[in-house]
């Protein structure tokens, strides 16, 4: 964060509020400006973050991870990788017993824009406090949609590929092979495809079951889009989905603030399921927080409008997101931008935000 902000006392924080509303991620120093930190995972509350720095040949290497407990505010730093992909997704595992990490593991898998049978996998283990190498073959060719990242299940990781399904995977136990979950059949494939990479849907664990959610795409609609769709696992082994919900956008009820702001036309990007709630579906909709209620159609913004210029682009202000409970909260990463005074912040848009 800017030092300014890191310097902060007790008087700075009574006196400008909105210090007390952030959580501030000890960062690795920055010494060039091809760098920028972003938080990579989360995982029982553990925020595991790391620095990006922009190589050439459109390469960006992830290097520094750190692991943050926010309760504890302690911080871990991991030696950094050996290996430099082009496109990386990080998968994050921890094992909690009796209230106590026991061991975590960080696997980076290194995706490929085409389709490819052997895996490059490079996983941390707290155990060893090493990084090593892992290829895992697969009989079908895979093209994960990097924009979404994995999520963890039953001890194995699971990543979206654009055309089979839920490719899952455990490198950790030196397996050589994965396996492939298909999505239901009616699924809108654009969702996923090479121009989407997975940004309009949504597939992760609630109540101990995988949902999947979807936004689908219309172009050509005067909204965006032409409604939601969420389906429920109901067997792992044998991969039957059964459709929970499906309704369209002019059944959909904008809340006055949406429709205010002209974004009904606009295509929401689905965030989370409500750790708590089966019905409601986190989104982000412009530059707010909205909920969807499977039950009472509703779309609803929550809180003010994120201030986008705080960031490094409109299109990937929303790091990641924990569920902390009894409340989801979404954590952001902001530029290291010069500011010259914390007041600078207590002008913006951010004061009653999350």
């Amino acid at each position: 964060m800017l030092d300014d902000m890191l310097s902060a006392d007790e008087n700075d924080l009574i006196e400008y509020p909105i210090f007390s509303r952030y959580l501030y991620l000890p960062l690795p120093q920055r010494s060039s400006w091809r760098e920028r930190c972003d938080i990579v995972a989360v995982s029982d509350g553990l925020v595991l973050y790391g620095r990006i720095v922009f190589m050439e040949n459109s390469i960006n290497h992830m290097t520094d991870y750190h692991l943050y407990n926010p309760i504890t505010h302690q911080c871990v730093a991991l030696p950094p990788p050996f290996l430099c992909f082009r496109f990386v997704s990080t998968g994050f595992l921890t094992q909690i017993e009796g209230g106590t990490l026991k061991n975590y593991k960080v696997v980076r898998f290194g995706c490929q824009l085409w389709e490819w049978h052997n895996l490059e996998f490079e996983i941390f283990c707290s155990e060893t406090g090493s990084w090593r190498r892992v290829v895992v073959h697969s009989d079908q060719a895979i093209q994960i949609a990097w924009l979404r990242m994995p999520f963890s299940f039953s001890g194995m990781l699971h990543w979206i590929d654009r055309w089979l399904g839920i490719v899952a995977c455990d490198p950790c136990r030196d397996s050589n092979q994965c396996r492939i979950i298909g999505l239901p059949s009616d699924i809108d494939k654009q969702c996923n495809n090479y121009k989407n990479n997975g940004l309009y849907s949504l597939c992760n664990v609630h109540q101990g079951r995988l949902r999947y959610f979807e936004v689908s795409l219309a172009p050509s609609d005067p909204f965006g889009f032409s409604g939601f769709s969420l389906w429920v696992l109901d067997d792992y082994d044998s991969a039957t989905w059964s459709l929970l919900h499906r309704t369209k956008v002019t059944d959909i009820f904008f809340d006055d603030i949406l429709t205010s702001q002209g974004l009904t036309g606009s295509c929401p990007a689905p965030l989370a399921f409500h750790p708590f709630d089966g019905n409601i579906v986190c989104l982000s909709l412009g530059a707010y927080i909205v909920t969807y209620n499977v039950k009472t159609l509703k779309l609803e913004a929550h809180g003010n409008p994120v201030a986008t210029e705080y960031f490094y682009d409109s299109t990937g202000w929303l790091s990641w997101y924990a569920q902390v409970p009894p409340r989801l909260a979404f954590l952001y990463v902001l530029p290291p931008w010069p500011v010259s005074s914390p007041k600078y912040l207590s002008m913006g848009k951010k004061e009653d935000g999350v």
